[in-house]
């Protein structure tokens, strides 16, 4: 599924044109979630299919997947939290919206009520208007806490897009990407050994990357997989003491 060419990595992976933001790669863990936002909404939607869920874990590309809908279909834009801040009447009437972070929507309790009735109420304006809402949310909604009967109802009935942890090709080409946009050198070698030991998210992945590029300036070395082994030891070393 990949070769090495040179220093540089070839993969089997499509990439996604993400806009004017970086390139989003495609694999199996991610595929149903990009077609909804590449063929959402059409002309054989029904009233239901208005409202539509791309749910994940955290840092799985949910709001980069969603920002590229939203720029498509001049979507307005904006996080759960936050629905309080913002006019209903003035939200109904946007011919797209993007509600992102669902599972935040009552992480304050002093406006968990507001959020909860204002999307609510979005929802079934944007069935009965037929104009597209797409919700992000870190949990798949049967596991959103959730305080309105109403909303948790609506909810429940979504078709959801779920965005699965990356495999291992996603994981390797993630990576390669991640350390060539920091200009780092590395080889098949430290890949494979980063994919066959991290947890299974794009977070971790982030997380080894930036460390390893902090060592690497600090330390003036390369990066090998001595190297690599010692940061992430050092790493769960550091978690195991907080």
């Amino acid at each position: 599924m990949h070769e090495l060419v040179g220093e540089q990595f070839v993969f089997d992976l499509p990439f996604r044109p993400a806009l004017d933001r970086e390139n989003f790669l495609v694999s199996d863990s991610n595929l149903r979630a990009v077609d909804t936002i590449d063929n959402w909404p059409s002309s054989s939607e029904t009233e239901t299919d208005y409202v539509k869920m791309i749910c994940g874990p955290k840092a799985c590309g949910k709001s980069h997947l969603a920002a590229v809908w939203g720029l498509k279909m001049g979507a307005f834009i904006l996080s759960a939290t936050d629905l309080h801040l913002h006019e209903l009447d003035k939200l109904m009437d946007e011919e797209a919206l993007v509600v992102d972070g669902v599972e935040n929507i009552g992480r304050d309790q002093l406006t968990r009520s507001a959020n909860e009735e204002i999307l609510f109420h979005l929802i079934n304006n944007a069935r009965q208007r037929r104009y597209p809402l797409l919700l992000t949310a870190g949990l798949a909604p049967g596991h959103l806490q959730i305080e309105l009967a109403d909303l948790k109802s609506r909810l429940s009935a979504l078709v959801v897009a779920t965005m699965l942890p990356p495999c291992d090709m996603l994981m390797r080409a993630v990576l390669v990407k991640l350390f060539a946009d920091r200009q780092l050198k590395t080889d098949e070698k430290v890949v494979s050994y980063l994919v066959s030991r991290l947890e299974r998210s794009f977070l971790s992945l982030n997380e080894i990357v930036s460390t390893i590029d902090r060592t690497t300036l600090s330390r003036k070395v390369p990066i090998t997989v001595p190297m690599v082994r010692e940061v992430m030891a050092l790493s769960d070393d550091l978690m195991d003491d907080e």
